[in-house]
C-alpha cells in the first residue's frame, strides 16, 4: 500500500476513534464505560500492547479525569481487568440476582452485629 494511501486510511481511522469517544460522552455512564474501558484494554493487549503502557495511561487518564481521587494502575490490574472482561464473555460474571441476594444477606449478618455490648447476642 502507498504511503498516502496508509496516512489517509490512518486519518480515517483517528477521526472515527474520536467520533466514538464524543458519542460515549454523550449517551454512555459509568458503566457502560467500564464495559467500554475493559474491552479496548483487552484488544490492546491482544494487539501486542505493553500492559505497563496501558497501565501508565491509564493512571495518567484517571489523574485528568478525577484529580479528586485519582486511581494508580499496575500491570497486574491490567491483567486483572483483561481477566474479568474474559470471564463477562457470554454472560455476566457477576449476575444482578446473586450480588443483590449476596448484599442482602450481609446487610442482615451485620445488622446481627449491631446489637448492644451485654445483650444475649453478642
Amino acid at each position: 500500500m502507498s504511503d498516502k494511501i496508509e496516512k489517509i486510511i490512518e486519518k480515517a481511522e483517528r477521526i472515527a476513534d474520536s467520533a466514538v469517544d464524543s458519542w460515549e460522552e454523550v449517551t454512555s455512564n459509568q458503566t457502560d464505560r467500564t464495559g467500554h474501558a475493559a474491552a479496548r484494554l483487552a484488544s490492546a493487549l491482544a494487539n501486542n500492547v505493553d500492559a505497563d503502557v496501558l497501565a501508565l495511561q491509564m493512571t495518567n487518564n484517571s489523574r485528568k479525569n478525577n484529580p479528586d481521587m485519582p486511581e494508580v494502575f499496575t500491570e497486574q490490574d491490567v491483567f486483572s481487568i483483561a481477566k474479568h472482561h474474559r470471564a463477562n464473555r457470554t454472560t455476566s460474571v457477576l449476575p444482578k440476582a446473586q450480588v443483590g441476594s449476596l448484599i442482602r444477606q450481609q446487610r442482615a449478618a451485620d445488622g446481627a452485629h449491631d446489637v448492644a455490648p451485654g445483650s444475649k447476642n453478642t
